[in-house]
């Protein structure tokens, strides 16, 4: 793997979007372990540094129930999906109820092929974590909370003001 550049460039996949319409045109189910080698191939072409699959964390059934009850977001669902059903909504990637892989992503294992094969490419895998939207769903939030504000304060000690603009 080559040196990290200055600027880095990051390729984002709605990971569940991309899996769908893989699964779709190979006619089974497509996970992170079984994507195949021309589509990250074709990832690898298009130059980027890094790969961000946006959204592999286990998402929250509390903020999918609340979202299936929103009025104003079951009417965007339906207009972007006219034949949405509530099984369709996985929910937002920032309502993360555990950061383990989604099983029906291909879990951990899945998620380590799926890196190997980046890897294999010269790029970089990027991963994220959201613990503000833990409050409402997980019991364990404020000390996942408190840990991640002492963590981005160390960091700000650390890097140059002019950094952060």
């Amino acid at each position: 793997m080559s040196v990290w550049p200055r600027y880095p460039t990051l390729y984002e996949i709605n990971i569940w979007v991309w899996l769908s319409e893989l699964s779709e045109k190979a006619g089974k189910p497509v996970d992170l372990g079984s994507v195949s080698a021309a589509e990250w191939d074709a990832i690898a072409s298009l130059g980027f540094d890094a790969v961000w699959p946006m959204g592999v964390w286990e998402r929250s059934p509390a903020g999918i129930a609340i979202a299936n009850k929103n009025p104003g977001l079951l009417e965007d669902f339906r207009r972007a999906l006219p034949d949405f059903r509530p099984d369709d909504n996985v929910g937002s990637q920032y309502w993360v109820r555990r950061y383990e892989v989604d099983k029906r992503l291909g879990g951990h294992k899945g998620l380590a092929r799926g890196r190997k094969e980046i890897a294999n490419r010269g790029l970089r895998l990027i991963l994220d974590s959201s613990p503000t939207m833990w409050r409402r769903i997980t019991r364990g939030w404020p000390s996942i909370l408190n840990t991640s504000f002492r963590g981005m304060l160390a960091t700000r000690r650390t890097i140059p003001q002019r950094s952060l603009t």
